[in-house]
């Protein structure tokens, strides 16, 4: 998670306390720089509160703090906090030269499909950059793996979702002919994903 500190100048020594959200007990001083670390490795979240003694009050860290513009909307459809932070993570090293990533979509297992090959994984991520679109695979017997599709090789994306269901199919067509799909995906997401992968795909002509 990339952040930025606002064009006020904020203190550089250690006054900042942390109150994270649910917990009754703040954390800290932190010096600046102490607490853009936390951020970055997600010890802390925008939601979480601040105070230094030329607040008034606990403040949310995203009033006093510019975060990434588009890490602000990775949870606005329900995407589960921990999946999303290890998807960022996973794809933000292993980032090429002015690669953003856009959006993150977590698949959802309902419990009737939580056969014995899906609990030997956790759900995958669909990650959208300004350069390619990728698919993380958390797997819980090996490492992590994923598959990128640069945007210059696809040619446009669908989605499909079946009457009566809260999750849909997200697919990827490649100008060679090839699909690449995630299924489960809830509805919300799919929405946003298709919103998202028709603007990437639109502004790279």
């Amino acid at each position: 998670m990339t952040i930025s500190t606002e064009s006020h100048e904020l203190p550089e020594h250690r006054v900042f306390h942390i109150l994270r959200k649910g917990e009754a007990e703040s954390i800290g001083p932190y010096s600046q720089k102490e607490l853009l670390k936390l951020i970055n490795e997600n010890t802390i979240c925008s939601h979480d509160w601040v105070y230094y003694s030329a607040l008034k009050d606990w403040t949310p860290l995203s009033d006093v703090f510019e975060f990434h513009e588009s890490l602000t909307n990775f949870g606005n459809e329900g995407q589960d906090h921990e999946m999303v932070s290890a998807a960022y993570n996973f794809i933000e090293h292993r980032s090429e030269p002015d690669e953003s990533i856009y959006y993150i979509a977590i698949q959802r297992f309902a419990a009737t499909d939580l056969t014995a090959t899906v609990k030997l994984r956790l759900p995958k991520a669909v990650v959208l950059t300004n350069t390619r679109f990728c698919v993380v695979l958390n797997k819980l017997m090996s490492e992590t793996t994923f598959e990128d599709y640069p945007v210059e090789q696809i040619r446009r994306t669908g989605i499909s979702v079946e009457p009566g269901k809260s999750t849909g199919l997200f697919e990827i067509h490649l100008r060679n002919g090839n699909t690449a799909s995630v299924n489960l995906i809830p509805l919300a997401q799919l929405a946003k994903l298709e919103e998202v992968s028709e603007d990437l795909l639109s502004s790279r002509g």
